[in-house]
């Protein structure tokens, strides 16, 4: 498929794929599933890489031509495998996608690049870092702690999310909404239309997992939702979990966390920190455009 003013999209990409053209007018591109496996489809991201990139109205095009929640670009530095990345929905910029930058990670090691096993992102949240482990792609991002929202943020949010909560709290531009138990957050029926009235960029809606329950190999089950970015459900949003995981790491005292996003597509994320860093793993697979 042939995407406005030049840009191309192959209509598949193998596993083994290596050796790509990176001009401006035919640019190397790819959809991939960050957090797919055998048991949950993921959150699929438009990489796309460039010697130089087009203008914001152009990205932005782009994006919309992939239809994909989030498209990631990249351009090679002189460094060796040094990448400035940037991330689009299809109706802005956003300042960090830990998703879509686990895709591109996976997508440049199929590529050829990476050499010494770790790539480097200079972004607009500053220089992030990703490696392989085995057959996981992990990425270190900062780690956001949470506060507990004002009594009139808490009566907002909780009115326009419909539902009674344990706690909410505010983690820079997002709310974190915190369950009772998981059945509340699997089978909670989300009024979009209601949930983008809130002033923030999503709300994550969280609980920990009954240990005697069917979600029991998890920490903690989340999903997450911002429709005010044209995203009304994201399938494993991980800059949400770079929020989550300090909040559920400090409660449960524990360091080494699994979390099930529990979207319809589904992900598991593999969840370490280190250096002040939430370390965010999970497998990703190359897709077709459709």
């Amino acid at each position: 498929m042939t995407a406005q003013r030049g840009f191309i999209l192959p209509p598949a990409l193998s596993e083994e794929m290596v050796g790509v053209s990176r001009s401006r007018d035919d640019p190397s591109s790819a959809v991939v599933y960050a957090f797919a496996d055998d048991r949950f489809a993921g959150n699929p991201a438009a990489v796309v890489l460039y010697d130089r990139y087009p203008v914001m109205a152009e990205c932005l095009l782009l994006a919309q031509h992939f239809r994909q929640p989030v498209t990631v670009f990249l351009r090679a530095l002189q460094e060796t495998d040094h990448f400035e990345i940037r991330w689009f929905t299809q109706n802005s910029e956003l300042d960090l996608c830990g998703h879509g930058t686990l895709a591109a990670t996976y997508w440049l090691f199929c590529a050829g690049y990476g050499r010494s096993n770790r790539i480097f992102y200079h972004s607009r949240s500053g220089l992030l870092e990703a490696w392989r482990k085995g057959d996981v792609v992990q990425v270190a991002l900062p780690a956001i702690d949470t506060t507990p929202a004002d009594p009139m943020e808490y009566e907002a949010v909780q009115r326009c999310m419909n539902i009674q909560v344990k706690e909410i709290r505010k983690a820079y531009d997002d709310y974190v909404v915190v369950a009772e138990n998981e059945h509340v957050v699997v089978n909670y029926v989300p009024d979009f239309r209601s949930i983008a009235q809130i002033d923030c960029r999503g709300v994550a809606l969280t609980s920990l997992t009954d240990r005697d329950g069917a979600l029991r190999e998890f920490d903690f089950v989340s999903r997450f939702f911002s429709p005010r970015i044209a995203i009304n459900e994201d399938q494993v949003c991980v800059s949400a979990h770079c929020k989550l995981y300090p909040y559920w790491a400090g409660l449960l005292g524990r360091t080494d966390l699994r979390a099930l996003q529990a979207s319809v597509s589904g992900g598991i994320l593999e969840l370490s920190s280190s250096g002040g860093r939430v370390i965010v793993g999970g497998k990703a697979k190359l897709g077709v455009d459709r």
